[in-house]
């Protein structure tokens, strides 16, 4: 096996599976071991537990593993996308006579023009309608986010230094030691009231780095039910 080396990251390669990046991550509770199609797969490992117990817990797990990356090859072939809607977009696949792929967003509409000698399920216009999706949630985001966090910044006397709107695909949003707040474009998937949750955590993490319990117990006096709407937001995931 190769290594990768970096201070908190390191990607090794198994014979049987591949590449895998491992993690650590000090908030961590548990060693963990997640499969994404773009992010591939990826080991939490949580505070001061040796790397060497983490690769071995992984060759423990190789077989899981690649039954579930065989499955997620599967349902990543079968994942046609034909209709979708954002907030204020609906997507449309249209085959005309042209010989580029063309993609017009306006007047709540996401419109992918493609080569009628193309098959809805060509590589290139699904590539196209994922790129099309994002550009309208990336729109949407600059139209919403922004307001709102100033909005609920200063309902609840919160102050941050920056705010930036990224496609994050590996979280909904981040709080930097700086107070920059990064929110992923994906958030517009999320029904408004989590959206408000997720821009209320981040600016409680001005002032309580981490997810300690007075995190905790100042995200819920202001949300009301923080770890109920946590856990419903676990039921969304980023991405398309």
């Amino acid at each position: 096996m190769a290594p990768k080396n970096s201070l908190f990251s390191t990607t090794y390669n198994f014979p049987d599976v591949g590449n895998i990046l491992f993690r650590r991550n000090l908030r961590a509770k548990r060693l963990t071991i997640t499969i994404r199609p773009k992010t591939g797969v990826r080991v939490t490992i949580p505070g001061l537990l040796p790397f060497k117990t983490a690769k071995n817990f992984v060759e423990d797990k190789k077989d899981w593993i690649n039954d579930k990356l065989k499955e997620l090859s599967t349902k990543v072939e079968k994942q046609i996308i034909i209709k979708y809607r954002t907030k204020n977009h609906e997507l449309i696949l249209t085959p005309v006579s042209v010989d580029k792929i063309k993609i017009i967003l306006q007047n709540g509409l996401i419109e992918v023009q493609y080569p009628n000698t193309k098959e809805i399920s060509d590589v290139s216009v699904q590539e196209a309608a994922k790129k099309a999706i994002e550009m309208a949630f990336r729109k949407e985001a600059l139209e919403i986010l922004p307001a709102r966090v100033n909005e609920l910044a200063d309902k609840y006397g919160f102050n941050y230094n920056d705010l930036r709107i990224k496609k994050i695909s590996s979280r909904w949003g981040s709080c930097s030691a700086n107070d920059n707040i990064n929110l992923s474009i994906y958030l517009m998937k999320l029904p408004d009231d989590l959206i408000d949750y997720i821009i209320i955590h981040e600016l409680t993490h001005t002032i309580h780095k981490n997810h300690g319990p007075k995190f905790w117990s100042h995200l819920n006096k202001l949300t009301g039910d923080a770890k109920g709407l946590s856990a419903r937001v676990k039921k969304y995931r980023t991405g398309i």
